[in-house]
């Protein structure tokens, strides 16, 4: 379950352990820490983080791509392309889905071209050629693979 708290700025990650017995279903959440974190996770059950401190991290880092989660089904990160920007994708063996937060550009997939703004959500096949291009505003988005991004 991923839930974006816009009133917060929190971005609820929730990752249920869940073991199936014969009708029996036993779930486990462990309560995230009181401060949200930008650290990458891989153990907690959940985890809250403040997408204020993910961007600040980001930009600190001077790199287009943060990550902040990790776990063997998923991971998820920030990714940040200025206005005019070429992006250096390549393919990924994992499905994606972008989460537009702020700008506007045009999403390539497959040569199939999709105007992408803040409050898009785009999916994109494992092994799609894809990247984003005609960026007019400075582009960010939460990405999140399935299972975890390989290099």
């Amino acid at each position: 379950m991923h839930l974006l708290d816009a009133r917060r700025g929190c971005l609820l990650v929730a990752v249920l352990a869940v073991t199936t017995l014969p009708f029996y279903y036993s779930r486990r959440v462990v309560a995230a820490p009181a401060e949200p974190s930008a650290a990458p996770v891989a153990a907690a059950s959940a985890q809250v983080f403040a997408l204020s401190k993910l961007l600040a991290e980001r930009q600190k880092s001077g790199r287009s791509w943060l990550e902040f989660l990790r776990v063997p089904s998923l991971s998820a990160g920030v990714y940040s392309l200025p206005k005019g920007a070429t992006d250096p994708q390549t393919p990924h063996q994992q499905d994606e889905v972008y989460h537009v937060l702020g700008g506007k550009a045009v999403l390539t997939v497959e040569g199939r071209d999709y105007p992408v703004e803040g409050g898009s959500v785009v999916f994109v096949a494992a092994r799609a050629p894809h990247r984003f291009r005609d960026i007019t505003e400075d582009l960010t988005a939460l990405v999140f693979f399935a299972p975890a991004e390989t290099e």
